[in-house]
């Protein structure tokens, strides 16, 4: 079976534009698809998808998804990991063509053709790239993080790099999704997304600060011997930076 390969996140906001920019200006993601009602960031691999609220979804970090080779091919798998509701999603959308949400019913969309809507030129690299955060990371909380690692490298490939009786860490490759159960916590779900620091890690901080977000430092999840600075976003999602030293 070939690695699926996780490259989308989505967020729902209440305003699109602002948040877009504002990481866009904190992060150096790159703006290269927008409308009146969402944009789309990219840092090289991953789109962070910002969209507008929705009546039948939570605001905030709402979904995720997949680039795989085949939907229909892979249907027969996804319902023996465990998966539930196989739909289509409606015409139109920059990415998807498939939703399904994990046994604990977190929910992702499929894509075999990825984005193919936004122009090539706009996918180009450019050469201050190196200063860019990537998001490299994406947090579920979960009971059982052993047991939902299963599916994830049932139905996608997914290579389990860490396990720990309380953690699973999984990749793509170049994406990391940890599985965490934090104990005190019972709330299962998405949690949160990382973004990888650079060494330029001091500017991004700074950043942060004359945003006059507040920030916590704490033990990173993946790499115990490094830290990450965990906030809240301007719209109060939590997001963290990662692998910083």
């Amino acid at each position: 079976m070939k690695q699926a390969k996780l490259v989308h996140i989505a967020v729902r906001s209440a305003e699109p534009r602002s948040l877009a920019d504002f990481y866009k200006s904190a992060f150096g993601l790159k703006e290269v698809l927008s409308n009146r009602r969402a944009v789309d960031l990219w840092d090289g691999y991953l789109f962070l998808a910002i969209n507008p609220p929705s009546a039948n979804g939570p605001m905030g970090l709402n979904h995720f998804g997949f680039v795989v080779d085949d939907v229909d091919s892979l249907r027969p798998v996804l319902n023996r990991a465990g998966a539930s509701k196989i739909e289509a999603r409606p015409a139109g959308r920059s990415f998807t063509d498939w939703r399904v949400h994990d046994p604990e019913g977190n929910p992702i969309d499929l894509s075999s053709r990825g984005y193919d809507t936004i122009p090539e030129e706009r996918l180009q690299k450019q050469s201050d790239d190196q200063a860019m955060n990537a998001v490299r990371r994406l947090v579920i909380l979960s009971q059982n993080p052993e047991q939902l690692a299963r599916f994830y490298t049932q139905a996608f490939g997914m290579e389990a790099v860490k396990t720990s009786a309380h953690k699973v860490i999984l990749t793509d490759g170049t994406m990391q999704l940890v599985l965490l159960n934090l104990g005190s916590n019972p709330v299962s779900g998405l949690y949160c997304y990382g973004l990888a620091a650079n060494d330029r890690a001091d500017e991004t901080l700074q950043r942060l600060r004359d945003s006059r977000l507040a920030a916590a430092w704490e033990s990173d999840w993946v790499d115990e011997g490094k830290q990450q600075v965990h906030f809240r976003d301007p719209e109060k999602n939590l997001v963290t930076l990662f692998g910083m030293n």
